[in-house]
């Protein structure tokens, strides 16, 4: 037999027999991804769920303007560390599903010389706002620079209390400093939880004079996992 014929047997078997059967097990192996459409989680918000609630959580960070908190040579003014802190504490709370606003967004705010009135300032944003819970960061200074750690303070209601535990927990578990306690029944020392009507919750957020605790209540990265535990605590307990 003449070898064109041949080669034009062989190009006519591999085209209608072998061909089909390469495709055939080409479609057998390909994986239609599931879930199209749906947002892919990523590592950092992979164990947030979404709020319910959709509670208004008003986010006050201390200081600001001419009051520059505690003030070290060479460190950030606390007025800054706690609005940095403050806006990452509220984007992540944002991404949980809660409504977010705050008593100042940047290094302007209105100033009062004695604490009760620039405190009754701060709620009554947080009040006209309507917010549901009034979140106060505020941060310590001592003399000795070994005093470190962090306090949580809210007024006398079981659901504040349960809250505030499982923020000072799921600190704990973030290494964050260490846990001074947790007081409900001195709410009276402090302006910013006088109104029994807003639920608050004053965190101080550990000491700006200690190099431990000021090394991790200012580095960005620390503070997002700080955000991500109050997160976590109010989705566990307010949802």
């Amino acid at each position: 037999m003449n070898k064109t014929y041949i080669y034009i047997i062989i190009a006519v078997f591999l085209a209608l027999v072998v061909q089909p059967n390469i495709s055939v097990k080409l479609k057998e192996t390909i994986r239609i991804p599931e879930n199209q459409g749906e947002t892919l989680m990523t590592n950092d918000n992979v164990d947030l769920k979404s709020s319910e609630s959709k509670a208004t959580i008003c986010i006050d960070p201390a200081y600001g303007g001419v009051d520059s908190g505690f003030v070290s040579q060479g460190k950030t003014d606390s007025k800054d560390i706690t609005l940095n802190l403050a806006l990452i504490i509220g984007d992540t709370l944002k991404q949980s599903g809660y409504n977010v606003v705050y008593t100042r967004i940047d290094d302007s705010i209105n100033f009062y010389k004695n604490e009760e009135e620039n405190a009754n300032y701060r709620i009554n944003i947080a009040k006209d706002q309507k917010a549901d819970y009034l979140l106060r960061i505020e941060l310590n200074s001592n003399s000795d620079p070994l005093e470190k750690g962090y306090t949580i303070f809210t007024q006398p209601n079981d659901s504040l209390i349960d809250l505030s535990n499982e923020i000072a927990q799921n600190l704990m578990q973030i290494n964050y400093s260490e846990f001074k306690g947790l007081d409900s029944d001195h709410y009276g020392n402090f302006p910013i939880l006088a109104d029994s009507d807003l639920s608050t919750i004053f965190i101080e957020f550990g000491y700006v004079s200690n190099p431990s605790d000021y090394s991790q209540m200012s580095d960005i990265e620390y503070q997002k996992k700080i955000a991500s535990a109050i997160a976590k605590a109010f989705l566990n307990k307010i949802n």
